[in-house]
């Protein structure tokens, strides 16, 4: 089976290998439960922003021809097969995503070939499943971030995240972070540079950034990459001619720590993926959580008291 066919199926029916070992932890740290259940279940609508880091990561890993095109076609294949978790119009979302997925992913692989998962690597009795790309030199990692915002203290939080401390720990290998600031996300619609221009209403000129001046008694026109007539390349090269790519698109490197911390996080991370292997009763709710950072897939059920999700509510057994 293809690339393509493999994702198109996993869009329809879910599939563990979106799992990673970083993405377990990660679920274990904010909810139990809702690890637990992820084990098994997958709700049948997902979050736009997990669509487009899946589509991303597919764009990145494929090795055909256009892989930003592949990357905005597996945006719509999710949307349309298991539909997109949110308020308002799915297709306006979904094709602003997958113009946004088709950008990010030109722009990072730009000509160059697919990027490839390290091994997977033994831990105690346990394998741990890499959410990192390994560079082709075979001795760092690379991780993709999508973030509406940048800071100081997002950074550290990276930094100590599974899927930067814990990586780094299992492979022993230091990290590059390719950060991608996508923006806030309003009615469907990230406002970023990669999604939001504006044109001149006589001479069709793009602007990704204004300029002092320019836009002084000039009704300039807003324009979505989705919906606007620009190609893909010279909407790259404005954002680098009008000095913007640098403040949406940086790399931040996270080296090794010292072998004490690496041994510690590597007994940690297998403890902890251990006790959610070997779990059988149903752990405990943890309300707070629910709906932040972002709303837990199994919500509903949680909240009616039931004991697990089922394929009659639509949920998907992975």
């Amino acid at each position: 089976m293809g690339h393509t066919a493999r994702l198109l199926a996993s869009a329809q029916t879910g599939s563990q290998d979106d799992v990673t070992s970083a993405d377990k932890l990660l679920a274990i740290d904010r909810c139990p439960r809702s690890a637990f259940w992820g084990q098994s279940w997958e709700a049948p609508a997902l979050h736009p922003n997990e669509v487009l880091r899946r589509a991303v990561d597919a764009g990145l890993l494929t090795d055909e021809e256009d892989p930003g095109q592949l990357a905005g076609d597996t945006v719509m294949t999710f949307a349309a097969e298991r539909t997109l978790d949110i308020e308002g119009s799915q297709y306006t979302c979904a094709i602003h995503n997958a113009a946004l997925a088709d950008i990010i992913v030109t722009a990072i692989r730009s000509s160059g070939p697919s990027w490839a998962r390290p091994a997977d690597l033994g831990i105690g009795t346990l394998t741990w499943e890499s959410s990192s790309f390994l560079d082709p030199s075979g001795v760092r990692l690379h991780r993709v971030l999508l973030a509406d915002r940048w800071s100081e203290d997002r950074f550290r939080s990276e930094m100590h995240s599974w899927k930067g401390l814990g990586e780094i720990s299992v492979y022993g290998m230091p990290q590059t972070l390719h950060v991608v600031l996508i923006g806030q996300r309003r009615d469907g619609r990230h406002y970023s540079p990669w999604s939001k221009a504006w044109l001149h209403p006589r001479t069709r000129c793009l602007r990704i950034k204004k300029r002092t001046g320019e836009f002084d008694g000039s009704k300039w026109i807003e324009c979505w990459r989705e919906t606007a007539d620009i190609s893909r390349d010279h909407w790259l090269d404005q954002m680098k001619e009008d000095h913007v790519m640098h403040d949406v698109f940086f790399e931040k490197d996270i080296s090794v720590p010292d072998p004490a911390i690496v041994s510690k996080i590597r007994h940690l991370s297998e403890k902890k993926l251990r006790q959610l292997a070997e779990a059988t009763a149903i752990p405990d709710p943890n309300p707070s959580v629910c709906d932040w950072p972002t709303k837990c897939q199994f919500t509903n059920v949680c909240w009616q008291f039931r004991p697990e999700p089922t394929e009659r509510d639509g949920f998907l057994r992975l």
